[in-house]
């Protein structure tokens, strides 16, 4: 879907370029979009790139929260492998993380921030910018540790081998990655009480049992325990979108 409002159309929710009302606006023309990306930007691309989501739709808490990350504002183009390989097996494994540790009033809480680096030509049908490197980063509370917990990762946005990995790392990792690809920056994710420079050993990730059993089905739902349908409630979200 697009977001109409970003292209002077008065429509307030997420549509399809084609969609009725936004054709009897557009003088039943199927609108052209000018300040984002659109469907056909991807389809037939020969590139083997998906729209890659920026914030997870298996982390959203309903259908609705579910439909609402479908836009095209919420993806970037991704490598097919990398988008469906270790990107994907990271965000099942963050997901299990945040079910596991980051709980309040037995509900989820938490922080997720996910960024895209831009590349410096590297453009899909010369319109929308293909990034160089993913990488998404969380912060919550741990009420058994009682203390905040933090995680990182990222990953190159290029052909991988079937089963690659990524590493967990610090918040520090990741803001010295940021600063080299920003040079004069001083990137923070989030705010001070979130810790930078260690993973609390006591924090149960179960590395190896998520990714024996992370399924995800055809509406991209992603469940550690392989029970279709099922949603991981986070209450805060943050999405840092990438400029095209």
């Amino acid at each position: 879907m697009i977001e109409p409002q970003l292209e002077d159309i008065d429509i307030k929710e997420m549509k399809t370029q084609d969609d009725d009302e936004v054709k009897e606006l557009n003088n039943n023309n199927v609108l052209r979009v000018n300040h984002q990306a659109a469907d056909t930007d991807y389809k037939n691309n020969r590139l083997d790139l998906d729209r890659g989501h920026l914030f997870p739709c298996s982390y959203a808490p309903d259908d609705d929260a579910k439909r609402s990350t479908f836009t095209l504002t919420n993806a970037v183009p991704q490598e097919r492998s990398f988008n469906g390989g270790s990107w994907r097996r990271m965000e099942c494994k963050v997901r299990d993380a945040l079910e596991l540790n980051c709980k309040k009033n037995n509900k989820i809480e938490a922080y997720v921030v996910t960024g895209a680096v831009p590349s410096f030509n590297n453009t899909l049908k010369e319109r929308v910018n293909i990034p160089d490197l993913m990488w998404t980063a969380y912060c919550c509370y741990n009420n058994n540790l009682k203390q905040w917990v933090a995680q990182a990762h990222w990953g190159e946005n290029q052909k991988e081998d079937k089963g690659k990995k990524l590493p967990s790392n610090t918040l520090v990792d990741l803001y010295n990655i940021l600063n080299q690809l920003y040079p004069g920056g001083d990137v923070q994710v989030f705010p001070d009480q979130c810790p930078t420079a260690d993973i609390p050993r006591a924090l149960p990730l179960r590395d190896g049992d998520v990714y024996d059993h992370c399924v995800y089905d055809d509406d991209c739902v992603c469940s550690s325990v392989g029970v279709k349908g099922y949603y991981l409630p986070v209450v805060l979200v943050s999405v840092l979108v990438m400029m095209m």
